[in-house]
This record gives structure tokens, sequence and C-alpha cells, in this order.
């Protein structure tokens, strides 16, 4: 245990504050969908839930952190594990998180549909499928590929993509030899998804604000008091996107930087 150093330690318990409380909140809001009649029948609503749902499984691999990983392992902190525990976790990890973004990529669309083209809720159903079917179909693809190729290995605070042993190369890894190809697979969808929704949200504040102009235009409002909807959206797209950066940056710097915080 004399190489466990405090910082191995804060990447082992940490994560598991964090995640404890992401999963108490989307808890709470798949709760309150489920239980609420018109937000049940509500497409906004049901893409929540399922964003709701697969962030709870990705908050709960947090939650673990480094417990599935093989005990034993050398620098790893409350490793507790097994090869199958760390399978798992990995398999659960990349669903997770793969599908949640790609859930928050499926919401923008529906923004842009009903806030930008002005469809109804009636017509936005006809193709609600595909705002679920989509992200889960390339979530649990990402995971399952996973398997076959032993992947799912330690890679620093919890199991994912990952090489075995730690920065081996070519025939010296016993698994996991596809695991960067598969990294940069990963990051790929998910900034592809991420650049979607930055677009989509500045789409549609350009939008309202068009409404807005044609609005004032026609009642001869003053502009400085009529913008007050242009407003909140660009607040509210601010923040859902900043939070998607926030999010994603750090890890993808520890990926591109190869440290994969180990």
């Amino acid at each position: 245990m004399s190489d466990i150093t405090a910082f191995k330690k804060a990447l082992a318990i940490v994560p598991k504050c964090a995640g404890s409380l992401s999963f108490g909140g989307s808890i709470l809001v798949a709760y309150d969908i489920v239980h609420d009649d018109k937000k049940r029948k509500s497409i906004f609503h049901r893409i929540m839930l399922g964003l709701s749902v697969f962030d709870t499984i990705a908050s709960a691999v947090n939650i673990f952190s480094t417990w599935p990983t093989p005990k034993g392992t050398e620098g790893v902190f409350l490793a507790s594990g097994t090869t199958a525990t760390c399978t798992a976790q990995g398999f659960f990890n990349e669903f997770g998180n793969m599908t949640t973004p790609l859930y928050s990529a499926s919401l923008c669309v529906w923004y842009l549909m009903f806030l930008k083209y002005g469809w109804k809720e009636k017509d936005c159903r006809k193709y609600e499928f595909a705002f679920h079917v989509v992200p889960i179909v390339v979530g649990l693809s990402m995971a399952v590929v996973g398997l076959p190729f032993d992947l799912y290995n330690n890679a620093g605070y919890l199991c994912w993509y990952a090489s075995f042993p730690i920065e081996c190369e070519g025939s010296a890894c016993t698994r996991g030899k596809l695991a960067g190809t598969f990294q940069y697979i990963h990051y790929g969808i998910i900034w592809s998804a991420i650049i979607f929704v930055t677009y989509a949200m500045i789409s549609i504040y350009l939008a309202v604000r068009r409404q807005e102009g044609r609005a004032i235009r026609r009642l001869s409002i003053l502009s400085n008091t009529s913008r007050r909807k242009s407003k909140a959206v660009a607040c509210q797209a601010t923040m859902y996107v900043c939070a998607l950066y926030l999010t994603w940056l750090f890890t993808t710097v520890s990926f591109t930087k190869g440290t994969e915080l180990r």
C-alpha cells in the first residue's frame, strides 16, 4: 500500500461523492416524471426520463469507482474486485456515459422541431422512437463491442477501455489491445453530439430572437424591453452547453495527454 499516494486515494473517493449527488438528482427527476400523468404523456419529459435513467447508471459507476478493480492492482486504492467485476463496471460505464450525451442531442432535436420549426406535439410524436432508439442502440453497441475484445480493464479510478498490463503495446498486452482505437471512437461520438448540441442551442436562440424582432416591428414595442424571451433562452442554452463542456472536457484532456488519471 506504500505506493498509494494521496492523489490516488482522492481519485477513489471523490467520484463516490460526486456520483452520489448525481445519482440522487437523476432519481428525483425520474421519480417526478413517472409519478406525474401529464409529464408521462409529454415527449420532452419522456426524453428527460431516458436521460435520467442512463445518467443514473453512469453515476452508479462513479459511486463504485475503484471497488470493482481486481484486488491487488498496483497503485489503485480500495481495489476489491475481480476481472469479472471490472468487466461489468466497464460495460455499464460505457453504456451509461455514451447514451447520456446522445440523449442530450435527442433533446436538442426536439427543441429544434418544437421551438425553431414550430412542430406540434402530435407531429413530433411520429418520430419520438428515434429520440430513444438512437442513443440506446449506439450506447449499447459501444458497450457490447468491448466484451469480445477484452477492452474493460482498470483505467485509473474505474474500469473502462484500457490495455492490460497498463501502458502495454501490441503483443505485450494480454487484454485490451484495441482499447486506444475504441477510446478515439468513444470521444469522437460524444464530441460530435456536443458540437451538435452547441449548434442547436445557437440556432434556437437566433430563431427566438428573429421571432421577437418581427413582434417588435409589428407592435412597435421598444426593443430594450421586449427581448426577455431571447435573453432567457440564451441564458438557459449557455448553462446547458457549459454543463456538457465541463463534464467532458476534463476527461477528454486527460485522455489526449495519455494520463488516463493513472
